[in-house]
């Protein structure tokens, strides 16, 4: 199953030289493996294990959570802006699916 992912910045158009914060939210559960269902039945872990963020197709960033992290988590990372571009955000969990999310960095 792909993971939803949402990316915006804050601010949303920030000015040149200033810092700025990409968020990202993903759909997911993130079972850490110590939960059980209804029937008492173990939940096998399945929790996102690799955030990467790129900048025009060049990775500037990269997260390995582990199965502490919330259900439906948001990510969050600080950078300064320099030039316009597109940021993408990849996410894998232990079972192998993915997900991928963008957003268009515009200066003020």
């Amino acid at each position: 199953m792909a993971i939803r992912v949402i990316v915006r910045l804050n601010p949303a158009r920030p000015k040149a030289g200033e810092e700025f914060r990409l968020q990202a939210v993903a759909q997911h559960p993130n079972h850490p493996g110590t939960t059980r269902d209804a029937q008492g039945n173990l939940i096998p872990a399945n929790y996102i294990n690799l955030v990467e963020v790129l900048f025009e197709g060049e990775k500037v960033a990269e997260a390995r959570p582990g199965p502490s992290t919330s259900a439906n988590p948001l990510y969050g990372f600080k950078f300064r802006a320099e030039r316009p571009g597109t940021f993408t955000v990849r996410l894998r969990d232990l079972s192998g699916d993915t997900g991928e999310g963008t957003t268009r960095l515009e200066l003020a």
